[in-house]
């Protein structure tokens, strides 16, 4: 369906074609994809629990959200009472309770990639829509620069996806509080660590145990990355539609029909003589 609009020629008609049906769909799972991710938070926790039952069991948290710079994340501060009444070592650095890992490179290059695209899918779908004769002209420039930039974006899909991937299972291993806080005696969770005695025990009597009560919910992170790889998936498959816009194509099948045209005439002239 064509119509004009101002001084533009509106086609909609692009938009049922692969081209243009895949870029609608590219639009829409990008934003899916950025918003789940950035929107996306959690929360880990732990109890201090004491020897001496009749003081209070030190409950800490902390909520880990994007773009997941865990480690500036606000330490729990204790002041001048640590909980159980313990009494620090002089070598302990920060005895309050502070957190491991910054996962923020993947997670806001993932970020980023999914803005960017989106971004140009207006853009892209701007020009099917406003300008399609860009695509029918002879020099076939924007359907050029069309696929050279989807194949970049395919790649930053694919580059974002696993770099997040990877990102998201570093988050989860420091969301677990029973992956550091026994094992650090002059940081993060000082008052927790245990020494290398068989059994091992707190190095500080006066702790009974520290307990982890979560380890986060990663239902929404992991969604990103399926959302992550389908986006990949949707720019890689486009491309085939696209260069067949190009005149890197439409040469290739001009270059053979003259050639075909060539023999024939040569084959007549044969025939003739």
């Amino acid at each position: 369906m064509e119509s004009i609009l101002g001084n533009y020629q509106l086609n909609l008609e692009v938009l049922k074609e692969p081209r243009g049906f895949i870029r609608c769909l590219q639009w829409f799972f990008a934003m899916i994809a950025f918003a789940t991710l950035a929107d996306f938070s959690t929360e880990l926790s732990f109890d201090i629990a004491c020897t001496n039952k009749s003081l209070a069991t030190t409950h800490i948290t902390s909520t880990i959200n994007y773009p997941f710079r865990v480690d500036q994340n606000p330490p729990h501060k204790f002041g001048d009472s640590p909980p159980c009444g313990v009494k620090y070592g002089k070598d302990v650095k920060n005895q309050d309770i502070t957190f491991p890992g910054s996962f923020a490179s993947d997670a806001q290059f993932f970020v980023f990639t999914g803005v960017v695209s989106w971004l140009y899918c207006f853009v892209s779908i701007a020009i099917y829509v406003l300008y399609s004769s860009l695509y029918m002209d002879n020099q076939k420039q924007y359907p050029r620069v069309d696929f050279l930039i989807t194949a970049l974006l395919a790649m930053f899909w694919l580059a974002g996806s696993a770099a997040w991937a990877n990102g998201l299972t570093g988050l989860k291993l420091v969301s677990d509080p029973d992956n550091w806080i026994w094992t650090h005696h002059f940081e993060y969770a000082a008052i927790c660590f245990k020494t290398t005695h068989n059994p091992p025990t707190y190095l500080y009597p006066k702790i009974k145990e520290c307990v982890t009560t979560s380890r986060g919910h990663f239902g929404g992170a992991n969604v990103s990355v399926l959302l992550g790889f389908l986006n990949f998936f949707l720019w890689a498959s486009n491309l085939w539609f696209l260069y067949k816009e190009t005149n890197w194509f439409k040469g290739g099948k001009t270059q053979q029909q003259e050639e075909n045209t060539s023999s024939e005439g040569n084959v007549e002239a044969a025939n003739i003589s």
